[in-house]
């Protein structure tokens, strides 16, 4: 599901809780995939049938309970047919969004997939996604936030280049797949052929954000972090 993009055959950081649950690169140990956070339960207690007219409905439902009931049953069904769960893409945008609700994890995950399926359609939700991850960025959601941003970024990466800026808190979370995620997501925005960064209105100073990612790629424990900290460092015009 997930474009190679510019990254060839590489694959992305899927698990924020151990490294050995994601995906190893077959050609050479890169990472282009952000981390997964799929929730063990999240087949548990789902139809088997994927009904969307019913999801979409238990979605707009006022009982949380009943919305996380539609979001699991779309965590259980978004692997396999990732096509049928699409049009729930902005009814998770508004759960997103929504500080009272438990289930931000599943619904990230939910996002992530989808963007690896068709970054078009979920590339309208990037500005909610982008400041989820930037208000929260040790939060368990954010690596999949930036994993769904980091393929947003592979085929549509207008859609983030004039929030760069808000990149900084996750490359700074505890998390290191937050942080190689977001890394990753910067450097395909950072190597769009048609737009430099530093003519966009909301990043002041790209060498403020370079001195974040040499030190990143310097120092940071991860070496996936340090891999797409440098590629992003050195992308950035």
């Amino acid at each position: 599901m997930d474009g190679d993009g510019g990254e060839g055959s590489a694959q992305l950081h899927r698990s924020a809780d151990s490294r050995a649950a994601a995906d190893s690169n077959s050609s050479g140990g890169s990472s282009s995939r952000p981390t997964r956070n799929r929730d063990s339960d999240a087949d548990a207690d789902v139809d088997t049938e994927f009904n969307l007219p019913a999801v979409l409905a238990q979605l707009d439902a006022t009982d949380a309970d009943a919305q996380r009931q539609a979001v699991r049953t779309i965590q259980a069904h978004v692997d396999d047919r990732p096509e049928a769960c699409i049009p729930a893409v902005p009814k998770l945008r508004t759960l997103l969004e929504r500080t009272d609700l438990e289930c931000h994890e599943a619904v990230a995950y939910c996002l992530a997939e989808l963007a690896a399926e068709s970054a078009a359609d979920v590339a309208p939700s990037a500005d909610e996604i982008v400041s989820f991850a930037a208000e929260r960025p040790s939060h368990p959601a954010t690596a999949d936030c930036c994993r769904c941003l980091a393929a947003i970024a592979d085929e549509r990466p207008g859609a983030l280049v004039d929030r760069v800026d808000a990149f900084v808190p996750p490359l700074e979370s505890e998390l290191a797949a937050a942080r190689a995620n977001a890394a990753l997501a910067l450097a395909r925005v950072a190597d769009e052929p048609e737009r430099r960064l530093e003519q966009t209105d909301t990043l002041d100073s790209t060498d403020e954000l370079r001195t974040l990612l040499a030190d990143l790629e310097r120092t940071d424990p991860d070496p996936d972090v340090r891999e797409w900290a440098g590629r992003a460092r050195d992308r950035l015009r």
